[in-house]
């Protein structure tokens, strides 16, 4: 299997007056293995995360498998984070209904365990409260590279599955892997400071005030939304309650967005009905013939149906475009995909508030400024180098390199950390100030938040509990259902489609969109996104 080859260096962290240099990886971010128990073993391309076959241990009712991934870091200074890998297992009982369910794990971490052949065990394992999965990540501080360790997860002791199934010794298994960081509890701001935009986060009524959350701010909630910005049009027509996710809680999010391949991994663990809703927003796109496209076919970002199912019975097997998509973000990505792909991994979507915290970190605002932590921008353009390769590289450089106002022969966005080398510092790679890559340009982000009327106060920071809803969508309370104007989300950060006005919509304040509407519905070329994690 391929190892990453480029790696992201992120220097020049300023707080106060120091300097933090670290580094990150840069390459693809997710990959599925499927283990063995019944004679199904499919090999699967890994890059920067490689897991190995599972072990299944029915007496001990562990998964054991091996895991390895590149430019770890953890640290106590600047940022004082890490990153890590969030695991999640799907089990397919093959004397009932063969549907894919979460199998839950114990909550205790305790429970789990890591070990190595040899040398300094580097990794522990964080249990979460509702045993949708673990967090592996670096015990104590250090950057590098993760070595092969041997990851031994026990399930949940009743054997539950979300949703529910019968378990047998014979069942199938599945495990996912996507790299994420670890955002620190702590005060920010919102809002940059800019004097003009009226639609920024403000302090109450002066648009040009940065507003500065804090622990009381999250415990005793936002309130009126002339508390935040300087309209009420601009946000929330009921008050923020402390419930409400406003970004100064740790949060575990995404470093990249969700890729071509793991969207793919999970629609493969959808029934056929609920592949098809997938599809309907296409039309009359059902996935019981071969090259029924899930995007416009022809194009680098095609997703398509490689095996047709059986209508109303057997899914599809869907895959994508190896030439290009390997190592890609995916895009055409509706709200309700977003969601249910987040509801699936055990994930849930960010809020705006919560985008500019692991944008901006605890550094005070720049009027303008972009996610990469200052004004400057590059626009990358062109073909590039490499297509659809893990060497893809464009041929532009400099500050806040960054895809976005297309102009690209292919159609679609680059690799993800296309814009970073052995030796480009944050500002020229465009991280975030904790270490999470594009969340400017390339495809956009998509956020609850927003104003002009809908009613997102009863959003939580619950996440997906792993089963969809009757209608094949995420079920979860409080998120989110609807696409367009007034609905509760939108789109930030732009994308290399060019939707929006360039490349103020790229700014970490801008709220251009923030009524909604519906660029997101699915069917344009530009949107993606990623999900977070509370605990």
């Amino acid at each position: 299997m391929r190892q990453e080859i480029n790696m992201l260096v992120l220097e020049e962290y300023v707080l106060i007056n120091s300097v933090l240099k670290m580094k990150i990886s840069n390459m693809k971010k997710y990959i599925l293995f499927f283990l063995l128990t019944v004679g199904i073993l499919e090999t699967v391309k890994a890059n920067n995360l490689t897991i190995s076959t599972p072990i299944y241990s029915d007496a001990n009712k562990t998964v054991s498998f091996n895991i390895s991934w590149d430019n770890s870091w953890r640290i106590s200074a600047g940022p004082t984070n890490y990153d890590g890998v969030w695991i999640f297992i799907k089990r397919q009982a093959c004397s009932n209904t063969n549907i894919w369910a979460t199998a839950l794990v114990s909550t205790t971490s305790g429970d789990h365990a890591t070990s190595i052949a040899s040398g300094t065990n580097l990794l522990s394992v964080d249990a979460v409260s509702d045993g949708m999965g673990v967090f592996v990540r670096r015990t104590y501080n250090g950057l590098g590279n993760i070595g092969l360790h041997t990851v031994t997860l026990k399930l949940n002791s009743s054997m539950t599955t979300s949703p529910a199934i019968t378990p047998s010794s014979s069942d199938n298994f599945k495990v996912f892997g996507i790299e994420m960081v670890y955002v620190p509890q702590g005060q920010f701001y919102l809002g940059d400071g800019r004097p003009t935009n009226s639609n920024n986060f403000s302090a109450g009524n002066n648009a040009s005030t940065p507003l500065l959350i804090t622990a009381a701010t999250q415990a005793a909630g936002l309130g009126a939304s002339t508390n935040y910005t300087s309209n009420s049009t601009y946000g929330c027509p009921n008050f923020l309650p402390s419930t409400f996710p406003i970004g100064y809680n740790a949060m575990w999010c995404m470093k990249y967005e969700i890729t071509a391949v793991s969207y793919v991994d999970f629609l493969n663990t959808l029934t056929y009905d609920q592949q098809s809703v997938r599809l309907s927003k296409w039309g009359t796109r059902y996935p019981n013939s071969v090259n029924t496209y899930f995007g416009n076919g022809g194009q680098k970002g095609s997703i398509y149906t490689s095996v047709a199912g059986t209508y109303n019975t057997i899914p599809a097997t869907f895959t994508y475009n190896t030439s290009y998509m390997s190592y890609t973000p995916v895009n055409y990505l509706s709200w309700t995909d977003l969601t249910t792909y987040l509801d699936w991994a055990g994930l849930r979507p960010m809020t705006d508030f919560e985008y500019e915290k692991v944008c901006r970190g605890p550094l005070n605002p720049i009027p303008y400024e972009f996610p990469w932590g200052n004004t400057l921008i590059t626009q990358a353009s062109g073909t590039g180098s490499n297509n659809g390769t893990y060497q893809e590289r464009v041929g532009q450089s400099g500050e806040g390199l960054c895809f976005y106002q297309w102009n690209d022969n292919n159609w679609a966005p680059y690799r993800s950390g296309f814009a970073a080398t052995a030796t480009t510092t944050r500002s020229q790679s465009g991280a975030t100030y904790y270490g999470i890559m594009e969340i400017g340009g390339n495809v956009s982000e998509q956020v609850v938040g927003g104003g002009s009327g809908y009613d997102y106060s009863n959003f939580t920071t619950a996440n997906g509990d792993g089963a969809l809803g009757a209608d094949g969508n995420a079920n979860t309370a409080g998120w989110p259902t609807g696409i367009g104007a007034n609905t509760g989300n939108y789109c930030k950060g732009g994308d290399f489609y060019g939707y929006g006005s360039y490349p103020s919509i790229i700014q970490v304040s801008d709220r251009q969109l923030y009524g909604g509407n519906t660029y997101n519905n699915g069917q344009n070329n530009g949107t993606g996104g990623r999900g977070v994690r509370s605990f």
